[in-house]
C-alpha cells in the first residue's frame, strides 16, 4: 500500500491489497524473517506489517510506488550493514528492494541477528536495573 491508502487492520489485509508480485515478495521476506525469529509474531504498526520479538518491534515491511522496503528500526545497525550488504539499496535505516530482487537469506539473517541482539540488550538492561 502506498501512503495515503486506507490502513489495513491485519498483515494479511495489507498484503492482499498489494499487486500480486509485490505481495508475494513481501510474504516471502516476512516468512523468512519469522522463521529466523524465535517466538516471532506479526502485527500492523504504523500502518505497515511489523515482525515482533519479545513483544517489541523488530523490523517492518512496506511497499512504495517503485520499491519494497525492509525497515530495520535501527540506524546504527543499518549503517553497520550498509558497508557489507549490497543486495539491497540503503536509505537511512531502510533497505529498499524490488519484487524480482528481494534481500538474500544471508542479508535477512544478518538483519535479524543484529536486531535480536539490540532488543535483548535493551530488555536485559532494563531487567538488570530493576534488580
Amino acid at each position: 500500500m502506498a501512503r495515503g491508502d486506507a490502513p489495513a487492520s491485519t498483515v494479511e489485509e495489507y498484503l492482499d491489497a498489494l499487486p500480486a508480485a509485490d505481495a508475494a515478495a513481501l510474504r516471502r521476506v516476512r516468512d523468512e524473517i519469522l522463521a529466523l525469529v524465535p517466538g516471532g509474531d506479526q502485527r500492523i504498526s504504523y500502518q505497515v506489517p511489523c515482525v515482533t520479538y519479545r513483544d517489541r518491534p523488530l523490523v517492518s515491511l512496506s511497499r512504495a510506488r517503485d520499491h519494497l522496503s525492509l525497515h530495520l528500526q535501527s540506524p546504527p545497525l543499518a549503517r553497520a550493514l550498509a558497508g557489507t550488504v549490497t543486495d539491497v539499496r540503503w536509505s537511512g535505516a531502510t533497505a529498499h528492494f524490488t519484487a524480482d530482487a528481494p534481500p538474500s537469506r544471508a542479508t535477512l539473517e544478518q538483519v535479524v541477528r543484529g536486531r535480536i541482539a539490540e532488543v535483548d540488550a535493551r530488555l536485559d538492561a532494563r531487567s538488570a536495573g530493576r534488580g
